[in-house]
């Protein structure tokens, strides 16, 4: 069974009202500070259990979806309906990572970059290195689709601007996770190829990009409905 899009769109919808309604409102929202990583939701490496400078190895799946052509769009639309509209694109593909699995590891503010796979994944629940590259695949997918048929159709309904379009990238690799900072300002943080290649990929318009890992990784079926399509250095799964 796949992702709900009905349910889906009435979450996101929620999500616009209520964010709606704060900028009506003109509320304020007061953070307290307090000394704490500033994402701390990388898999298995709390931040309070690192060494500043140490660094540990794992491997995961990685996903990046970026909106195209944001900068512009915020520029034609302005700083409301920009708000309002990240409230919809955001809340609707968090929806498809969590119902595929995945660790929502940064927020861009126009995209954003997950990760399926690794110890914690593979003691919870089982997810080995084809289960999280499934995953990660059939998320991108998802968030074609959602884009279609949520996201879009609630920008039309609330007469945000134009159609979002968007490019996910995807590649699996070795990821090297580190602590970053000062006692008062740090973040755990992650590198590795494979993040750099998924963000690369990432730059498409309405497709997902993956790597030649990916693919070579993807079971086979003969009854299998998707297909990979050769670029000059990687392939669009379709």
């Amino acid at each position: 069974m796949g992702i709900n899009i009905d349910l889906i769109y009435q979450k996101t919808l929620q999500h616009y009202e209520k964010a709606y309604g704060h900028l009506v409102e003109q509320r304020s929202v007061l953070e307290h500070y307090q000394s704490s990583a500033i994402s701390d939701v990388i898999p298995g490496f709390e931040a309070d259990k690192l060494e500043f400078g140490s660094y540990d190895k794992e491997n995961f799946a990685v996903l990046f979806v970026d909106m195209r052509g944001s900068t512009r769009r915020a520029e034609n639309v302005g700083a409301e309906k920009t708000f309002l509209t990240m409230h919809v694109f955001l809340t609707a593909l968090i929806e498809v990572v969590k119902y595929y699995k995945g660790k929502v590891i940064d927020i861009m503010g126009d995209g954003l970059m997950v990760f399926w796979g690794g110890r914690v994944a593979r003691e919870k629940d089982g997810m080995n290195k084809i289960e999280a590259i499934k995953n990660a695949g059939c998320s991108g997918l998802a968030m074609l689709k959602v884009v279609e048929k949520v996201i879009n159709r609630i920008i039309q309904e609330k007469a945000l601007g134009a159609p979002i379009h968007i490019g996910v990238g995807i590649d699996f690799g070795s990821v090297i996770v580190t602590k970053i900072g000062i006692k008062e300002t740090y973040d755990v943080k992650a590198f590795g190829d494979c993040i750099n290649n998924a963000s690369h990929f990432s730059r498409n318009d309405d497709k997902v990009k993956v790597s030649a890992e990916v693919k070579n990784t993807w079971p086979t079926s003969e009854n299998g409905t998707l297909r990979f399509v050769p670029t000059i250095d990687g392939y669009y799964l379709q």
